[in-house]
């Protein structure tokens, strides 16, 4: 049997084929990756308000089993916190973090919140901001030293 040359297709994809899926892949590349990245960003900022408000908490069980005073510390100048001296724990980049009156280490020039063996605590209520956009603001009940985080509107 003798074939026709001009009937006859090669396998495999057109130039005008490959050109429309990689058009289509950019486009959806484009408009999913940002939502994807945005998203990524939110869930390690969610991460790190989680850790700080559980390493605040920690702060308060601490004192009250230990029976001794604790300090939460935020280093300003090396954008860290913890409880231990050092801190050690990284505050983002992109984290803004303010209150009105922390007790101030008079030989580290750490702020302090300092939680007491019955519970209580000395220091304020603190405000962390995300991206100069998300403010979250985390009341520090001084009596109770119980820790409440709420989500506060933009104006």
């Amino acid at each position: 049997m003798h074939r026709n040359s001009s009937h006859q297709r090669s396998e495999g994809f057109t130039l005008i084929e490959l050109i429309v899926v990689l058009v289509i892949l950019a486009l959806t590349s484009g408009i999913v990756l940002p939502r994807v990245g945005a998203s990524w960003k939110r869930l390690e900022d969610r991460e790190f308000l989680q850790e700080f408000v559980q390493t605040l908490k920690r702060a308060r069980l601490r004192a009250m089993n230990s029976g001794g005073i604790v300090a939460f510390r935020i280093r300003g100048s090396e954008r860290t916190y913890d409880l231990v001296l050092p801190p050690g724990k990284p505050i983002p980049p992109n984290v803004d973090i303010d209150a009105d009156s922390l007790e101030t280490d008079p030989e580290t020039r750490d702020s302090l919140i300092l939680f007491f063996p019955d519970g209580s605590m000395s220091g304020s209520d603190l405000e962390i901001t995300f991206d100069q956009a998300r403010t979250f603001h985390i009341a520090i009940n001084p009596l109770f030293g119980t820790v409440h985080v709420y989500n506060v509107e933009p104006r």
